[in-house]
């Protein structure tokens, strides 16, 4: 049977580039100024591509909060230098310099499940159901905790 090659007229292989001159935004944009009209004095940056962008504006976010009922204080310093950094795994990772109370938190949380996990192992279940193991575990937790407080403060591993 013989092959059979279709061709159509005007189509083309690849989609023509679009253009990105014709939109613009006044930066930084914040929550403020969503909604609101741009002063006269500000004028209109003009990029040509993503990375230029990032270049240009430096996105980064400062938030801060309070939660619980005690007003603990929750901050994440975050800059963003790519599409890259808008990954919720990166998000979660400390930068040199920079609070992050999420990679604190996703570290605990992380923590946790791996406790989880080591207490569905079979010695370690016969040993939290026996009283006195149980108790030993617990002082032993106590002990490595404070431990990790003395290293964060700074007061190093002595008592």
């Amino acid at each position: 049977m013989p092959v059979v090659k279709v061709k159509r007229a005007g189509v083309r292989p690849a989609p023509r580039e679009v253009p990105t001159d014709t939109t613009t935004a006044i930066l930084p944009m914040t929550v403020d100024r969503v909604g609101q009209e741009a002063p006269e004095t500000e004028t209109p940056t003009r990029v040509s591509s993503v990375a230029e962008a990032f270049e240009a504006f430096k996105p980064r976010l400062d938030f801060k909060t309070q939660v619980g009922e005690e007003g603990t204080e929750f901050v994440a310093e975050l800059e963003f230098k790519g599409l890259a950094d808008f990954d919720p795994k990166r998000i979660r990772t400390r930068e040199p310099g920079k609070r992050n109370d999420l990679a604190d938190l996703q570290s605990r949380i992380d923590l946790l499940h791996r406790m989880r996990e080591r207490f569905t192992v079979l010695p370690v279940k016969r040993a939290w159901e026996n009283t006195e193991q149980r108790a030993e575990i617990i002082a032993a937790v106590h002990e490595f905790e404070n431990q990790l407080r003395r290293i964060a403060d700074g007061t190093g591993g002595e008592a």
